[in-house]
């Protein structure tokens, strides 16, 4: 499992996050609105964002789609018994 972390080169998502937060704090810094959310409605809807992406995650993470996984699964069936 760590590994599998270890491969994963994040840089880009992380200077998308950098750069959105700051054109958004500038922004209000300025007086303009570039999200027309209040705080409540804002909370809402970063938690649905959360919330579908832990369920594609965990139901990607629980279930073998690809055929390497399914081969996987069978390997560790024979290796239980």
């Amino acid at each position: 499992m760590s590994e599998n972390l270890a491969k994963i080169n994040n840089k880009w998502i992380r200077l998308a996050v950098l750069i959105i937060v700051f054109i958004n704090t500038a922004a209000m810094l300025l007086g303009y609105k570039l999200i027309p959310l209040s705080n409540e409605e804002l909370v809402s809807v970063l938690s649905l964002i959360a919330l579908f992406i832990s369920e594609i995650w965990n139901h990607w993470k629980n279930n073998s789609y690809t055929p390497s996984a399914k081969e996987a699964d069978k390997l560790m069936e024979k290796l239980k018994r």
